[in-house]
C-alpha cells in the first residue's frame, strides 16, 4: 500500500547528486515479509515511535527529493526533527561517499568494484539500539532466519501492528521485560536468548547508553560493547558501522566479508580474521565503506 498523497508533508529531503534510489530501496526492503518496515513502489514505510506514540513514517523518493508524511497520527515540532534525524540515518546521508572513492582511484583492482556502484552509502539503522538488536539475531545463523527472528522478537514485543500493518520495532524496555524462556518456543537459541535480553536490560537501566555511542571515540565505544556478555568483535564492529556510523570498521569473521575478499583476490581459501584484517588494511581510514562494497558485489544488497 503506497502512502496517502492527500497526507500533509512533514519535511522534505534533498538527495546528493548521484544518490543510489533503487539501492536504497532494495535494502530496506531486503526482507519482504517483514513486520517494521516496508517498500511499495517509490515509497519506504518504517514504524517508529514518536511522541510516545506508535506512527509509520512514509518516505516517498520523487526524483532528487524525498517527501515525508506519517500515518497514525500528527506530531509535535520536536517529534518530526526526531523523525528526520532517523530518516537522515536511515538513508546513510550523514556520510559523503567521495572521499573514499577518491583514495581508492589509484587501486585498479577495487576501483573497478567500486565503479560497478558509485555512490554507494551505507544506510545506518533508525537507532543504535536497533542495530545492535539485529546483530546479535544475527550471530551464527543465515540472514534468512535472521530475518525470522527479528520478525518473531518485534511480533513477541513490539508495537501493535499499526498503520499499513506495520508494528514498531521493540524497545530495550520491551524486550528487558521478558525473560529468555520466553523466546524458546520461536527458535531462538538459549545462548542468543539470553544475550539479547541480558543486553536489553543494560540499556534499559542505562548501564549501557548506545544511544550516546556515536559521539564516543570508536575506541571508547567499542570497548563499551566489547565489555557486555555475548557481545563479540564481529557484533560489535557491525554496531559501530551501522549503528554508529563509524567509517573505519571491519567486522572481522563476517562470512559474506571473508567470501567477497576470496572473490575478489581469487584467492583458492577464505581468509581468516588476521588475513581479512591484513586485507582490509588499505583501506582505512574507509574500511566500512570498503565493506559495504565488498558485500554488495555479492548479491547487490548489503546485509
Amino acid at each position: 500500500m503506497a502512502s496517502d498523497p492527500s497526507a500533509p508533508i512533514l519535511f522534505t529531503l534533498e538527495l546528493p547528486e548521484g544518490f543510489r534510489t533503487a539501492d536504497a530501496l532494495a535494502y530496506h526492503g531486503r526482507d519482504p515479509l517483514s513486520v517494521t518496515e516496508r517498500v511499495a513502489g517509490q515509497t519506504l514505510l518504517k514504524a517508529l515511535r514518536v511522541d510516545g506514540g506508535d506512527r509509520v513514517l512514509e518516505l516517498s523518493f520523487r526524483g532528487r527529493k524525498v517527501q515525508a508524511t506519517v500515518a497514525g497520527g500528527p506530531v509535535s515540532p520536536g517529534g518530526r526533527a526526531s523523525l528526520r534525524g532517523r530518516a537522515v540515518r536511515m538513508l546513510g546521508m550523514e556520510a559523503d561517499p567521495a572521499p573514499f572513492e577518491q583514495s581508492v582511484a589509484s587501486d585498479p583492482a577495487f576501483q573497478a568494484l567500486v565503479a560497478a556502484r558509485p555512490g554507494l552509502r551505507i544506510p545506518l539503522t533508525a537507532d543504535v539500539w536497533e542495530s545492535l538488536v539485529w546483530a546479535i539475531l544475527g550471530q551464527q545463523v543465515n540472514l534468512a532466519f535472521a530475518y525470522t527472528l527479528r520478525r518473531r522478537l518485534a511480533e513477541c514485543c513490539g508495537g501493535p501492528p499499526g498503520a499499513h500493518g506495520l508494528r514498531t520495532h521493540p524497545t530495550a524496555r520491551e524486550v528487558a521485560a521478558l525473560e529468555p524462556e520466553e523466546l524458546l518456543p520461536l527458535q531462538f537459541s538459549r545462548s542468543k536468548a539470553a544475550y539479547v535480553v541480558g543486553v536489553a536490560r543494560l540499556v534499559a537501566a542505562g548501564a549501557l547508553a548506545v544511544e550516546g555511542f556515536p559521539e564516543l571515540e570508536a575506541l571508547d565505544a567499542a570497548a563499551r560493547l566489547s565489555a557486555v556478555r555475548g557481545i563479540g568483535p564481529w557484533t560489535t564492529h557491525y554496531v559501530l558501522m551501522r549503528g554508529c556510523g563509524f567509517p573505519d570498521c571491519v567486522p572481522l569473521g563476517d562470512a559474506g566479508l571473508t567470501l567477497a575478499l576470496q572473490r575478489h583476490h581469487g584467492l583458492d581459501h577464505r581468509p581468516d580474521a588476521k588475513e581479512t584484517a591484513a586485507l582490509m588494511a588499505p583501506f582505512a581510514p574507509f574500511r566500512s565503506l570498503a565493506t559495504f562494497h565488498l558485500w554488495a558485489s555479492l548479491k547487490g544488497v548489503p546485509a
